[in-house]
């Protein structure tokens, strides 16, 4: 990307589009319909088609939850993947610069069981085979589900790591922490994080940090490491929440998250990098909730 003097990034989270809703099991579908999941399709459209233009951005970064899930039952018993390819298209039809990172729902298989009283089950048991089909059906992901952007503006460099923090699904005796990213994941982090003294780094993910964040959590501890790492972006929640972690380095790592946009296509925030600011907006709005340096 050229250099610049300043870079304006739309972060939006939480879309939840189901396509071809009529395939799948009605009360299925009526249940994710008191979600407003049945509207993520046409809010979507509506946000790619209004928005970026309103407020004049460089790219939009989608932090997960893109679609509601990557195959469900239907009326036959059989399963339907879908979803990832029919996403793929959706986006090939808006000429905007897209970047996206893996919520829970990309991997989610859902199933319907009539005899309990909670009909509509899901799992990650599949995450793998959900994980091959993004890498197969959206650029983004064609060198795996985790990767990194570098740009420059003025004279600041940022680089913008994209990780995959979808999986949650343990069991309850399991002592992992979430957010939780796989090994391999964590040593090309700390990579990413220790390949430049100069730049200054900025996460994009699903699942946020806790306020208080597990003692065992290794992926925050490689983060404490790097104070150049002053931004974590983030959604899962369906709320606007700012949170802040200081650090023994002296750091202030903070941690954005934004509102469902499957909920209003006003939940969305304007992240502009500057030579020596990292300003975010409020939410559906221009005007800054938060300044932090970026020097």
């Amino acid at each position: 990307m050229a250099q610049q003097d300043t870079l304006s990034i739309l972060h939006i989270t939480d879309l939840h589009v189901i396509f071809n809703q009529n395939a799948y099991i009605r009360e299925m579908m009526d249940y994710r319909q008191k979600k407003d999941y049945h509207l993520g399709e046409a809010r979507f459209r509506e946000f790619l088609e209004t928005v970026p233009q309103q407020t004049q951005s460089d790219m939009i970064v989608a932090t997960g939850d893109l679609i509601d899930f990557f195959e469900s039952e239907v009326e036959d018993g059989s399963m339907l993947d879908i979803q990832t390819r029919q996403f793929s298209k959706l986006i090939d039809e808006y000429e905007l610069p897209l970047l996206l990172t893996m919520g829970n729902h990309e991997t989610f298989t859902f199933e319907w069981n009539d005899t309990l009283e909670y009909k509509l089950l899901h799992n990650q048991f599949y995450t793998e085979r959900a994980r091959a089909l993004w890498i197969r059906n959206l650029d983004c992901f064609k060198n795996g589900t985790y990767f990194s952007r570098s740009v420059q503006v003025g004279n600041t460099a940022y680089k913008l790591i994209f990780l995959d923090d979808s999986f949650y699904e343990f069991d309850p005796e399991d002592d992992t922490s979430i957010p939780y990213i796989s090994k391999p994941q964590e040593y090309w982090l700390a990579n990413e994080l220790e390949e430049s003294d100069e730049d200054i780094e900025i996460l994009f993910m699903h699942i946020p940090f806790s306020t208080e964040v597990a003692e065992n959590n290794s992926f925050y501890k490689i983060l404490e490491k790097f104070p150049s790492c002053k931004l974590v972006v983030a959604g899962h929640h369906h709320k606007s929440i700012i949170k802040n972690y200081p650090q023994a380095s002296g750091n202030n790592l903070v941690q954005v998250q934004t509102a469902a946009l499957v909920n209003s296509t006003n939940h969305w925030r304007m992240i502009q990098l500057t030579e020596d600011n990292i300003i975010v907006s409020e939410t559906g709005q221009l005007s800054p909730e938060l300044v932090i340096e970026a020097k």
